[in-house]
């Protein structure tokens, strides 16, 4: 497996170029932050004990997403 000056394989580093061209990130954000809140609304008791490095993940994919969508906006 081959990195490059990234630190991503070349495989990772076109599966991002791919998604980030060929998807809608505004979107895809959109859907997965109402489908995340919802699941917060229905379990309010009983979150997973790692609860907290989810929501740092969610944090910072959503941020991720929120870049890739304002990158391919026109300029």
């Amino acid at each position: 497996m081959s990195i490059d000056k990234t630190g991503l394989s070349k495989e990772l580093a076109d599966k991002v170029r791919y998604f980030v061209q060929d998807t809608s990130p505004g979107r895809v954000s959109k859907n997965l932050r109402v489908v995340f809140f919802d699941y917060l609304r229905n379990q309010r008791e009983g979150l997973p004990m790692e609860f907290d490095q989810i929501l740092d993940d969610m944090q910072n994919l959503f941020e991720f997403l929120d870049v890739a969508a304002e990158e391919r906006k026109p300029q």
